[in-house]
């Protein structure tokens, strides 16, 4: 005797969100420097990079066009950015240059998909994306043209932020998940 239900796919999203939230408060810590690259570039690796790049993949087999590029997309940045730092960061004649390149790559992705995130009625991740692009910006900026160290306080500051909205929006999506089914 066959079941014929399927199962339905579990939200990648608080997963991704998770990952997210993780990797952009190491990384604020670090521009607030309060933490060396050997932190950021593990969790950037893992849970930014692999973590976010599975949750990409749970996506994309849900259909979710959005949710694919955005969390796989960021798992790409995660994990090339975290192989960058450890082994070509200390051998680059101009790490500035390099970093501002990345960051203005990035910012640009960023401010796409936050641009696209406005049709997708889901206030947590416009703010994320918005929150994200003024940290890309802010780091650019002291990359490309040694703006003071204020701009990376407040890339930190929009980083931390980002990263509370990440898991209180992945909070919110299990939370929903687990709700009692509607009674009809």
């Amino acid at each position: 005797m066959s079941d014929n239900t399927q199962a339905v796919p579990a939200n990648p999203l608080p997963f991704g969100l998770l990952c997210y939230g993780i990797s952009v408060f190491i990384l604020s810590g670090f521009l607030w420097g309060k933490l060396q690259p050997q932190p950021v570039v593990g969790y950037a690796l893992f849970t930014g990079g692999l973590g976010m790049f599975l949750a990409g993949i749970a996506a994309y087999r849900a259909g979710n066009t959005f949710a694919t590029t955005v969390l796989a997309g960021y798992g790409a940045f995660w994990s090339s950015t975290a192989v960058y730092i450890w082994f070509f960061a200390g051998k680059s004649p101009n790490m500035s240059a390099d970093l501002a390149w990345i960051m203005c790559a990035w910012g640009i992705f960023t401010l796409y998909m936050f641009v696209a995130s406005l049709r997708t009625g889901l206030p947590a991740v416009q703010l994320l994306l918005g929150l994200l692009l003024i940290l890309f910006v802010l780091v650019w900026l002291t990359m490309a043209f040694g703006v003071g160290p204020w701009a990376l306080k407040g890339a930190a500051i929009a980083g931390v932020i980002s990263a509370v909205d990440a898991w209180i929006e992945s909070y919110r999506e299990i939370a929903a998940s687990l709700a009692p089914p509607a009674v009809a």
